[in-house]
Parts: C-alpha cells; structure tokens; sequence
C-alpha cells in the first residue's frame, strides 16, 4: 500500500518545522547545500536559525523558509532562502541555500 501524503497547512507546516529545528541532530544537510552555504558563506548555525524563526514563503513539494537579516546579522544586510524538505515528522532535509 503506498502512503497517503500527509498534507498540512502553513501554520501547521512551520510549527513542525520549528520544532524539528530546535534539535539540530534532526536537520540534515545535502552535499548541494553544504556546497552552496560554503559558496555564499553562511554557516549552519545561521541555517538552524533560519529554520527556527524564519517565515514560510510558500508552501508546496518543497517547503522554503526566509530569515530576514536582522534576526541573526543586525545591520549585516545579508537575507537566505532555505529549501528544504520535511520529512514528516521526524526530519529537515536541507536542499539548498540561497
């Protein structure tokens, strides 16, 4: 029998996000994203807080959250865009990073 995807909302979709953030041990990051975050020099730990506290842009196959720059570079300038997967409910596979 093939699963039924679990569909969730956007409230719902960040909460799990977030919590799924608080333990870095369950956010898993992608060759692809470890390159890209090395490219454009954003270490995991703003990555994390990304997921933590930033907004969910969209919502669909692929989840993407935003971290406006001030939350972890005050004054810095510097915004990301995380894509990413969840894998309900037990991980955040990281995609990339832009």
């Amino acid at each position: 029998i093939d699963p039924v995807p679990m569909r969730m909302n956007d409230a719902s979709a960040l909460k799990l996000l977030r919590e799924i953030a608080e333990d870095s041990g369950r956010v898993i990051f992608t060759r692809h994203a470890l390159q890209r975050m090395r490219q454009r020099k954003v270490s995991t730990a703003q990555v994390l807080t990304c997921l933590r506290r930033g907004i969910l842009s969209s919502q669909s196959r692929w989840i993407r959250t935003e971290l406006e720059a001030d939350r972890y570079a005050p004054g810095g300038g510097v915004d990301m865009d995380v894509a990413l997967a969840i894998d309900v409910p037990n991980r955040a596979i990281v995609i990339t990073v832009f």
